[in-house]
């Protein structure tokens, strides 16, 4: 995990051992720890997946998106990622470094683990292909969530309910009534979607 800040020795050694790095480049961010050498390690061989390693981004098309932007500040260029390769790292490899190769997907006898966006948000309204998901697209925009043929998120809502209320009272009950009390914002979301404004990816760990 991490693999910030890697020599060249320990770049060849990841490589030709066949090792999974997984980026966690929003946690690098937080810390000001640094940007890893995710394009040069995937160049020479070792394979990249994406994690998000702290509370204070739960976002992995951020975390996708972070990998190309952290390298374009570093380098002073753009075009180091491709977004299906991005979107590879998030998905396939991701599934295959924890042990499922039959996992992220859409073939038949994959495990049915699919996410679907909107693509009528502020964020994606205008832009409906691969470039818009992995680089316009946030967790906001999921639409539905099924993770090993079962619905888990169904028109941008949990299945079990309010998530971030039910994570404050699991935090409430473990720190006190304080730091575990309800808040409340006042902004809103529209739940419907326009025929057609979906697009479906192999996108989520299996559960």
């Amino acid at each position: 995990m991490h693999a910030t800040h890697l020599t060249d020795v320990d770049i060849e050694l990841l490589a030709q051992s066949g090792t999974y790095i997984c980026m966690c480049p929003t946690t690098e961010r937080d810390l000001a720890d640094g940007i890893g050498p995710a394009r040069t390690a995937a160049d020479r061989g070792a394979r990249i997946t994406l994690g998000s390693d702290s509370h204070a981004v739960i976002d992995l098309f951020e975390e996708a998106r972070a990998v190309e932007l952290n390298e374009r500040l570093a380098s002073e260029r753009r075009g180091h990622w491709r977004a299906a390769d991005l979107l590879r790292s998030a998905t396939v490899e991701g599934h295959t470094s924890l042990g499922f190769p039959d996992a992220g997907l859409l073939v038949p006898g994959a495990w049915a683990d699919l996410v679907t966006l909107r693509l009528d948000s502020v964020r994606t309204a205008g832009a409906p292909d691969l470039e818009a998901v992995v680089f316009a697209a946030t967790a906001a925009d999921v639409h539905s969530v099924v993770s090993g043929g079962r619905r888990v998120v169904a028109d941008g809502r949990h299945v079990l309910g309010d998530v971030g209320r039910m994570l404050t009272r699991a935090i409430g009950a473990v720190t006190g009534p304080e730091t575990g009390a309800a808040t409340g914002t006042a902004t809103g979301t529209t739940t419907g979607t326009a025929p057609g404004a979906e697009t479906g990816a192999a996108m989520g760990e299996r559960r």
